[in-house]
């Protein structure tokens, strides 16, 4: 049952002139403000200030900034308002890709964002975002 299924995920290679972040800690607190915005429903704002650590072109930022803005009505109606984010888990690929998980919780339903970042050298940078409905893939076993 995926109702909204928006894929922001554009993995590219790495430009090096985007900024980035030096630690895994500053990456998370950067994805937590980022969260923020989004929960608030600032997408343009927190996307634009995503942009200096995401080496795509601020077009294309841009362009998911009003997918993401005209889509959104609809998982209002669906879920209701907006309530909070829910930090939920990291994974990683070796020294090189850390991904973050987060809930967002609305009234009715929740959708969670993963928000990627890929270190080539010594910089962490954003690397994709997505944001689902369907939740089956965070269960975890209750032992």
């Amino acid at each position: 049952m995926k109702l909204f299924t928006v894929f922001i995920a554009l993995f590219f290679s790495v430009s090096a002139l985007a900024e980035g972040f030096k630690t895994e800690e500053e990456a998370r607190q950067f994805s937590d403000r980022l969260l923020d915005h989004f929960v608030a429903g600032e997408f343009e704002e927190g996307l634009n200030a995503a942009k200096p650590y995401w080496p795509l072109p601020p077009v294309e930022v841009d362009g998911m900034a009003n997918q993401i803005t005209q889509q959104w009505p609809m998982i209002a109606q669906r879920f209701g308002k907006p309530l909070s984010k829910e930090f939920i888990k990291k994974e990683r690929i070796g020294d090189s890709f850390i991904r973050f998980y987060y809930l967002h919780k609305f009234e009715k339903h929740a959708i969670y964002w993963q928000v990627d970042f890929y270190k080539p050298v010594d910089i962490w940078k954003i690397n994709s975002m997505i944001f689902l409905d369907s939740l089956d893939f965070l269960y975890e076993e209750d032992n």
